[in-house]
């Protein structure tokens, strides 16, 4: 209690002494979460570009190498253009990506998996796994992600050297601008060590070739012998993503893992069916034939570097379950690249949509959530408390009525119901039906000073009321039981947000927006590096911003005084 009365002391005096607008950056110890890419080193001074404050800047024409050579590769960056800005992302020197049209050169027309919307001077993210030809195999493009929304994925490029090539991008008109180079060295995340020194295995892309069984054998051995039905790529050991019936198939997975500590690992199988894991083709874990039980382990030794993993699966009947585990030595089991039934995963979208649309009036709808925005197959989580907003052509949102907070925005089509109101199974979430905008999703109050908080227990969801035009304002108690507001309307740009302090008591800080970095373009103006945003205080009469500024992430914060609001704009 001494604690917050002192806060509430400190903060009243800044705001009777300073400039509400005046921003006061304070050093924060929270740390950004590892991507599993490595800053990208580039050559000092590259010719016809220009270095400030880590963002590179070029006028057409200009080239600029990220790599000499490279084979298998994930790529991602921040990327800015003008109006005129048209460039060319080459993969293994052969293979352009357009910019920014995301277009590739193909024979022919491939349907995007999300439209492609940039919007001139705001920052964009790309990302790019990449698989370079090999023997028969051409060249694919994995995934393509533009602001975390899939734009390929499994994409085969033309047929071109099955050398490795190098990683260029060249700017053919207008003036374009880059931060944040990532890269590995695999088309997918690989395993790592975790800031805590634990061991995290991955397996960044997994093969597989799928058989059609016939005659319910006892078992099946004979993959060399059989021509597999159809082949693949994947991320995940995802029986149900690659099956094409309940029984009577066989898949044999192959793929590359890395191992970035030596020492014993020990693999667990649940499985009613035939399962064999081979490592380095040693025999691991053996679930062989119809005796073989519904769970299997085995240890082994690994040297740190690169082994290859098998996997056959053989579903005679009944069940079709999958699970498999690691752990390094005393640590924990953890999911080894399976479908955990405890994790959200993402998944692509499959099937037709069940589209929910939006008029003149705005349409709110309950739904679950999975947030954030993840990778193919990476882990996020379900938000169940959530609201989603749709009004016209947008932009709409999707609320966390649980914290307050904003967790995308969207223009375009509204809302694809197809997961919840088909067949009422897993996992019964709603998805935005045009490219989002994600924002960290994090609590939108708080009464910390320097630590964001990540969890919002303190300030609990009353209620929403709905203005003459069917928009929602909605209302959450506060820890001294006043009470706060918060009003979101749709602009021809983006979204303007009001946040109100109504208690009689109490000097809050909220939230108006984190990402990588965040830099003050003019009083109350900012400009944000992913997500993309130019965010605009239009009033704030008393009180004051603070800048939050941690490693790999920044967060600009409002203080509000009792009976003050703010108002701002989040464009895109």
């Amino acid at each position: 209690m001494l604690k917050y009365i002192l806060f509430v002391a400190v903060l009243g005096l800044a705001a009777c002494t300073s400039d509400p607008l005046e921003v006061e950056t304070i050093d924060t110890t929270e740390s950004a979460p590892s991507d599993g890419l490595d800053e990208l080193e580039l050559a000092r001074d590259p010719a016809g570009w220009t270095m400030e404050d880590g963002v590179l800047t070029a006028t057409a024409p200009a080239e600029l190498e990220l790599l000499p050579e490279h084979k298998a590769l994930t790529l991602a960056f921040s990327f800015r253009l003008d109006e005129a800005g048209e460039a060319d992302l080459l993969l293994g020197g052969q293979h352009a990506l357009h910019l920014p049209s995301l277009d590739l050169d193909l024979d022919s027309t491939v349907s995007k998996r999300s439209e492609v919307k940039i919007t001139p001077g705001v920052w964009q993210n790309l990302e790019v796994a990449y698989l370079p030809a090999e023997g028969e195999d051409p060249a694919l493009l994995v995934a393509t992600y533009l602001n975390g929304n899939l734009i390929y994925y499994q994409q085969p490029l033309p047929a071109g050297n099955a050398e490795s090539g190098s990683l260029s991008l060249k700017l053919t008109a207008g003036t374009l601008s880059l931060t944040n180079l990532r890269t590995s060295a695999s088309a997918g995340r690989a395993s790592a060590l975790a800031s805590n020194g634990e061991v995290e295995l991955n397996l960044p892309l997994i093969r597989y070739a799928y058989y059609d069984i016939e005659g319910n054998p006892e078992d099946i051995t004979d993959y060399e012998s059989r021509s597999p039905a159809k082949e693949g790529y994947i991320s995940r050991f995802d029986l149900d993503g690659i099956r094409e019936k309940g029984s009577g198939y066989a898949l044999r997975f192959t793929s590359d893992l890395e191992i970035p500590k030596a020492g014993e690992y020990t693999f667990r199988i649940n499985s009613p069916s035939s399962t064999r894991l081979y490592i380095d083709d040693e025999l691991v874990v053996d679930m062989c034939g119809r005796g073989g039980g519904n769970e299997g382990e085995g240890t082994v030794s690994l040297g740190e570097g690169s082994h290859r993993v098998r996997l056959d699966h053989y579903q005679f009947g009944g069940w079709n379950h999958l699970k498999i585990k690691y752990a390094y030595e005393d640590q924990e089991p953890a999911s080894f690249n399976d479908m955990p039934e405890d994790r959200a995963v993402a998944t692509p979208r499959s099937g037709d949509a069940v589209e929910i649309a939006a008029d003149d009036r705005p349409y709110l709808l309950r739904s679950f959530l999975n947030f954030p925005p993840a990778r193919v197959y990476d882990f996020t989580d379900k938000r169940t408390h959530v609201v989603n907003v749709g009004e016209a052509d947008g932009p709409h949102y999707s609320y966390d009525l649980r914290n307050g907070s904003l967790l995308q925005a969207w223009r375009g089509k509204f809302l694809d119901v197809s997961e919840m109101w088909v067949e009422r199974g897993e996992p019964q979430v709603a998805r935005a039906l045009g490219p989002v905008v994600a924002f960290d999703g994090r609590p939108q109050w708080s009464t910390e000073v320097e630590q964001w908080p990540e969890r919002g227990e303190d300030f609990r969801h009353l209620r929403y009321e709905l203005d003459a035009e069917g928009r929602p304002t909605f209302y959450f108690s506060t820890p001294a039981g006043g009470e706060l507001s918060d009003e979101i309307v749709p602009t021809d740009r983006g979204l303007q947000r009001t946040l109100t302090n109504r208690s009689s008591s109490e000097t809050l800080l909220t939230s108006l927006a984190a990402g990588t970095s965040i830099r003050e373009t003019g009083k109350g103006t900012f400009e944000l590096v992913d997500p993309g945003l130019n965010v605009q205080v239009t009033e704030l009469a008393a009180g004051g911003l603070r800048l939050l500024r941690g490693q790999g992430n920044q967060r600009l914060v409002a203080e509000i005084p009792p009976g003050e609001h703010i108002t701002y704009s989040l464009d895109w």
